[in-house]
């Protein structure tokens, strides 16, 4: 799609970033590739644009989502502007930034921020970002990080009451407010590229780093890296599994051997064999590092 929308319109159009849908100089579109496109208002006649509303989905003009509050106000502005913000607000303090992503057309829009907002135990500031996506603004994450599995109950009672599919990215929770922008675009960024390497309904940020690492490097380095290090062991399934287990476990045998429902001695025999038939010696942290990376691989990248 995108191929032919540039053999027609060579470099008018501009793919899409959440922080850039903003910008009403360029109609909107979502491609049947789930890719969004903006056409400049300014270069577009207006038989080129009914063309576009009939083979792309035209995205919503963003006024729909403009803040209800001051404090919605000064956040978008941080976020989603280009003109400069007066940084008067947070600047001793830190927040964290938690991203969300619905997979179906929500219909009770404020239904659904006044839910969120109720499920977290300290203030939030929940800006949409467009009809699908959003970002929450955790002022207190001391607080939040108290309550465990928060995250995971929050997405459970959405899908529960609402009935529709959501997905959330948690930043890591010390932002300041003079990085806030860079951190938000970054960490969108990260959780675009992590959920399209494998799913699941909670990603957190401080654990999904290795898989930015994969995500960027190209297929013949990634199965250089698996060949290397997991080769001779590839068609162990059990021993593969458990030293992903061990490795999950912070190289704790005791602790590994019970969540596999192993004798401590059969795992340590497990974990002696990898080591013996790779040449890798996974119970010093190094070479740990490169062993989970290397699992992360062989699991996700086919």
């Amino acid at each position: 799609m995108l191929d032919k929308l540039k053999a027609h319109f060579g470099d008018t159009f501009i793919i899409g970033n959440d922080y850039n849908t903003y910008d009403e100089n360029y109609y909107w579109f979502i491609t049947p590739d789930n890719i969004t496109i903006g056409f400049p208002i300014d270069r577009i006649h207006e038989k080129e644009l009914d063309i576009l509303n009939i083979f792309l989905t035209p995205l919503p003009k963003q006024n729909e989502y403009f803040p209800r509050s001051k404090e919605e106000e000064y956040w978008s502005s941080i976020l989603f502007k280009d003109t400069e913000t007066s940084l008067d607000q947070h600047t001793e303090e830190s927040f964290r930034f938690v991203y969300f992503h619905l997979k179906d057309e929500l219909q009770e829009r404020e239904a659904f921020t006044g839910a969120i907002k109720s499920l977290f135990p300290a203030k939030t500031i929940l800006l949409w970002e467009n009809e699908s996506s959003g970002v929450i603004i955790d002022l207190d994450p001391k607080i939040t990080d108290t309550i465990e599995n928060l995250f995971e109950s929050i997405v459970d009672n959405i899908i529960s009451d609402f009935f529709i599919e959501i997905v959330m990215y948690i930043g890591i929770s010390n932002v300041s407010i003079t990085d806030a922008k860079s951190r938000y675009q970054w960490e969108k960024s990260s959780f675009h590229t992590v959920k399209q390497l494998y799913k699941k309904k909670v990603y957190k940020g401080e654990e999904e780093l290795p898989f930015l690492l994969i995500g960027k490097a190209s297929s013949n380095t990634l199965m250089q890296i698996k060949e290397q290090t997991l080769k001779p062991v590839l068609e162990d399934h059990d021993l593969i599994q458990s030293i992903k287990v061990y490795l999950d476990c912070n190289m704790n045998v005791s602790l590994a051997a019970k969540k596999l429902f192993l004798h401590r001695n059969t795992l340590q025999y497990r974990v002696d064999k990898f080591i013996e038939k790779t040449g890798i010696d996974i119970r010093h942290f190094r070479s740990a590092v490169t062993v989970y990376l290397s699992l992360l691989i062989e699991k996700n990248i086919h």
